[in-house]
């Protein structure tokens, strides 16, 4: 019988660790970080399993997006600038010759950020099994296609980028506007102008910040459209405008030193690339190895695979501080009700 003791010791002490790691709780940012390490890093073979096909297809299409950016954008602009030598001026001939290359990395950015989304649902979908039933299950298979949630992450993500660009495109559309009527305006009030853009861009990150609750409410329970869900939820999330720029500003900060860390070999390769042009406008030969572009594609693709999976601890992050606006909001009614 001595046996049963730590047994239940120790079915008490998982009860206990669910319970930490649960959804609806009031929490601290604090408390938010730490749950949120604690879940990624304890599911993270279930997150991988239920992820990793479309991890896949997000790095190759980095690896050839990388490529094209660290390969082809300074040779473009090597064409552009001794076409500007030659021509006295910018050539049109130079730059419809390289629109090509300019289309294809503006397709392959969105594929990237497409195949992104998709990937992050699948981490989503996971996390909507622990917000019902506190637990993160092993996938029985490597993909299980969850096409609804992963239209809401689409249509979500794509509506929460256009809230956040849209006053920043306005302000430069309207910059070009009125660069077109008054050439000189921009030169001449050059400062102005970017204190200005400065300026629309920290109120739209601000104003933007309750969206993050915003997406993950719509994905995770789809109360309504993602319209009516921003006109329904948008002031309360205002009202926790401290805890979201907390969690958001702590988490991004670790995020982006560790992936300024695993990024670095792909830097390297692109400023080595950069340089190997730089030479060739000087009149130097090329001298880039034969295989540097096989290398690009591989060093590109393996970083942005490891990158995803480090950056989307912003995503787990996200899901406990909706959780626990969730849990403060229904303790606020309670109260009014009593």
């Amino acid at each position: 019988m001595n046996y049963l003791v730590p047994l239940h010791r120790l079915n008490a002490k998982r009860m206990e660790k669910q319970l930490d790691l649960t959804l609806m709780k009031a929490r601290s940012y604090r408390s938010i970080l730490s749950a949120g390490f604690r879940l990624y890093i304890e599911n993270f073979r279930r997150l991988f399993k239920a992820s990793w096909q479309m991890v896949t297809i997000y790095a190759i299409i980095c690896g050839w997006l990388g490529t094209m950016i660290a390969i082809k954008i300074p040779e473009m602009m090597l064409g552009i600038i001794q076409g500007f030598n030659i021509h006295q001026g910018l050539f049109m001939e130079d730059i419809r010759h390289y629109a090509l290359t300019f289309l294809g990395l503006c397709g392959l950015s969105v594929l990237a950020i497409t195949t992104m989304t998709l990937a992050s649902a699948t981490i989503l979908n996971k996390l909507k099994e622990h917000k019902e039933t506190g637990l993160i299950s092993i996938p029985p298979h490597w993909f299980i296609a969850t096409p609804k949630l992963m239209g809401r992450t689409l249509k979500g993500v794509f509506f929460t980028l256009l809230l956040i660009l849209l006053p920043i495109l306005l302000f430069l559309g309207l910059m070009l506007i009125v660069n077109s009527v008054s050439p000189l305006f921009t030169t001449n009030h050059l400062y102005t102008m970017a204190g200005v853009f400065l300026v629309v861009t920290l109120i739209s990150m601000i104003l933007a910040l309750p969206l993050l609750y915003i997406l993950m409410k719509y994905v995770l329970e789809a109360p309504c459209g993602y319209w009516r869900t921003i006109s329904n939820f948008y002031g309360k999330a205002l009202r926790h405008w401290g805890s979201l720029f907390l969690v958001f500003f702590v988490s991004s900060l670790l995020v982006f030193m560790a992936i300024t860390i695993i990024m670095m070999p792909a830097h390297i390769l692109n400023l080595a690339n950069q340089a190997a042009q730089g030479g060739v406008l000087m009149g130097d030969p090329l001298g880039m190895p034969s295989y540097m572009n096989i290398l690009t594609f591989v060093t590109f693709m393996f970083c942005n695979f490891i990158q995803f999976y480090v950056s989307h601890i912003l995503l787990i992050h996200n899901y406990y501080v909706y959780g626990s606006i969730e849990t403060k909001e229904e303790e606020k009614k309670k109260i009014e009700n009593s």
